[in-house]
């Protein structure tokens, strides 16, 4: 009986200290105009954004990580192809930035007709506090805006930083 109520208890252990990932606000990079342009349908945008918080959320709830707060970055191309990038201190240990990188691409991407869609989502990782920054600048960004002939247009920036 002892070995059982140990078991349970380490079980419960075990849970009460996997990562806890919560969402928040929205930071478009683009007006609506210009979404309208690339013919983004912002119900589709509103469900592609949940299915990514679950994918996430799913990715990590294992995860047994540092609180961390920020911003998740995410970048959809015309040709279906998706990037993300994070904005969050402390930072995530590469390990569980490739999860969530994985678990997102694995989503079905909005329709956008023509360049990039770039918009990032406020994420807390087992923390009820949100980062206080107004906008995402994940690492990098700063130094590759300084190389661009318009430092303010996102889509060269994003397509500058591309994995590949």
């Amino acid at each position: 009986m002892k070995s059982l109520l140990a078991i349970l208890l380490l079980c419960c252990a075990t849970l009460g200290q996997a990562a806890e990932t919560r969402f928040d606000a929205f930071y478009f990079f683009q007006s609506e105009k210009v979404m309208q342009q690339k013919q983004v349908n912002f119900e589709e945008l509103a469900r592609y954004s949940r299915k990514i918080q679950s994918a996430v959320w799913k990715a990590l709830k294992k995860a047994q990580m540092p609180a961390s707060a920020g911003y998740l970055v995410v970048a959809v191309r015309s040709d279906g192809e998706v990037a993300t990038w994070l904005d969050m201190t402390p930072a995530v240990h590469e390990y569980y930035d490739n999860q969530i990188y994985d678990a997102v691409r694995k989503v079905a991407p909005v329709h956008v007709e023509s360049g990039i869609l770039v918009f990032a989502v406020k994420m807390a990782i087992d923390t009820a506090v949100h980062t206080r920054k107004s906008f995402p600048t994940p690492p990098g960004w700063d130094d590759a805006r300084k190389k661009l002939n318009d430092p303010d247009n996102i889509e060269e920036l994003v397509l500058s930083l591309w994995p590949e």
